[in-house]
C-alpha cells in the first residue's frame, strides 16, 4: 500500500469531514512524497526554499534564476561562498537572506550540515539540526522537510495557506486560535503532510473557481 493510500484511509477514519471536505483532490496526491536524492539537489532544493520565503512563486522563481545565475549558473556550497554579496543583491536578494544562504553553504561544506544524513532520522530530529543554521526558521525547515526530504508528518503552522484552508472547511473565523488549529492537525499524524497538500490544493482551487 502507498502512503497515499494509507493517508486517505486514516483520514476517513479518524476525520470524515476532511476527508470528504477533499475528496476532488485525493486523486492528484503523489503515491509517495517526492524527494531529492543527492546532496547537490537536497542543497539546491534548501537554497531555493530560503529565497521564496515570503514571496509569490512568480517572483521566487525570477529571483531563483537570478541568484542561480549570480553563482555561475550552479547553485552549490563553493558557489554560494564564493559570490560576494553585491552581486545577490543586485539578483533582488535581501541581506538576511543572503546571510542565511552563506550560512547553509558553510555547514554543508564543512559538514556540519549532512543533508543526506537527514532523511535517515526523524522529523523532529532533522528539524532541530536545521534550524540550528542562522536564518532558517519554521517554516523553510518544514517544507524542506516535506517538499525535499519526502518526510510525511509535517504540518506548517505558520503557512498562511494552510491557517485559511483549515478555516475554510471547518467553517472556522479568520484568525483563529492557533491551538485550535493545531488540534485539528493533530488528527491526521502521522500522514500530515499529506493533509497539508489536500489544504494546499482546496485553498489553489478556490482562488481559482
Amino acid at each position: 500500500m502507498t502512503r497515499k493510500l494509507a493517508a486517505l484511509r486514516h483520514f476517513k477514519r479518524v476525520d470524515p469531514h476532511f476527508h470528504k471536505a477533499t475528496r476532488a483532490h485525493h486523486a492528484s496526491l503523489p503515491g509517495e512524497l517526492p524527494q531529492r536524492r543527492t546532496r547537490a539537489e537536497l542543497f539546491e532544493s534548501l537554497v531555493s526554499i530560503v529565497i521564496s520565503q515570503q514571496l509569490g512563486s512568480a517572483a521566487a522563481d525570477t529571483i531563483t534564476l537570478r541568484v542561480k545565475k549570480a553563482c555561475g549558473n550552479r547553485l552549490t556550497p563553493e558557489s554560494v561562498l564564493k559570490t560576494r554579496l553585491p552581486a545577490f543583491r543586485r539578483a533582488g536578494l535581501s541581506g538576511a537572506k543572503t546571510k542565511t544562504l552563506k550560512a547553509i553553504a558553510k555547514a554543508v561544506k564543512n559538514d556540519s550540515l549532512n543533508l543526506l544524513s537527514l532523511k535517515k532520522i526523524p522529523e523532529k530530529e532533522a528539524a532541530e539540526k536545521l534550524t540550528r543554521i542562522w536564518g532558517l526558521g519554521p517554516w523553510s525547515v518544514e517544507m524542506f522537510l516535506m517538499n525535499s526530504l519526502g518526510k510525511s508528518d509535517i504540518f506548517s503552522s505558520g503557512d498562511l495557506g494552510l491557517i485559511r484552508a483549515i478555516e475554510a472547511i471547518y467553517g472556522l473565523p479568520k484568525n483563529s486560535p492557533r491551538t485550535s488549529l493545531l488540534a485539528i492537525a493533530e488528527k491526521w499524524s502521522p500522514y500530515r503532510s499529506y493533509a497539508s497538500l489536500l489544504l494546499w490544493r482546496t485553498r489553489d482551487a478556490k482562488k481559482t473557481s
